[in-house]
């Protein structure tokens, strides 16, 4: 097998990308116990937080990467938590169904990989927590989902350190541009973020239907 654990030094370790700060801020708050992470790639900061996570990718080299043993002793090794690590691996396209139990996740990820809220909600508890940049518009597309509540924000301090908050949350998602609408058919046909006035790191809503 070839050996391409240097993935994830490459893309998130040596880039001070892991994200810790913020897995370990959103456990400390919510004690979140299971973890859905579509379009993960080689992203297994999660289950350095995290006891049992789920990933999800279509990409061979994702399949590969989580086919090689280092990466279970790795998270061995760094893990913050005493229990034994659960790490599940699917190679599938996240927008179709895979072999996961609907409305068993406490934590539902989206990072750089689509409209994760939307295809991925039903697997979700209801009350459970979706985590999600604005990069690709995810954000955005939540805000408009009946089905989730705007509960917070997330801000980087350092890779290490993040910031929690839900105060003053009436002043996000307000569009720069004046007059813009933000709808579901802007943001696919733009596949990008918007524009905010406020601009946190990233945004946290909960399930509530």
């Amino acid at each position: 097998m070839k050996n391409n654990f240097f993935l994830y030094s490459k893309y998130h370790s040596s880039r001070e990308d892991e994200r810790l700060g913020l897995f370990s801020a959103l456990n400390e708050k919510y004690k979140i116990k299971k973890v859905l992470y579509p379009g993960s790639f080689v992203h297994i900061t999660p289950s350095l937080a995290f006891p049992h996570v789920v990933y999800v990718d279509s990409y061979n080299k994702a399949a590969t990467f989580h086919q090689n043993p280092e990466v279970l002793i790795y998270i061995k090794k760094h893990k913050i938590y005493s229990q034994n690590s659960t790490v599940i691996f699917h190679k599938a396209d996240y927008t179709k169904n895979f072999e996961e139990k609907e409305k068993s996740f406490d934590l539902l990820l989206s990072q750089y990989a689509g409209f994760i809220s939307r295809s991925c909600r039903k697997y979700l508890k209801i009350g459970g927590l979706l985590v999600t940049n604005n990069s690709h518009g995810d954000a955005s597309m939540a805000f408009l989902d009946k089905g989730f509540k705007f509960i917070g924000i997330y801000n980087r301090r350092s890779d290490k350190k993040y910031s929690l908050s839900d105060k003053n949350l009436d002043s996000y998602f307000v569009p720069k541009k004046k007059g813009l609408k933000v709808t579901r058919k802007y943001l696919e046909e733009t596949q990008q973020g918007v524009g905010y006035t406020k601009s946190p790191s990233g945004y946290i809503f909960r399930r509530i239907q």
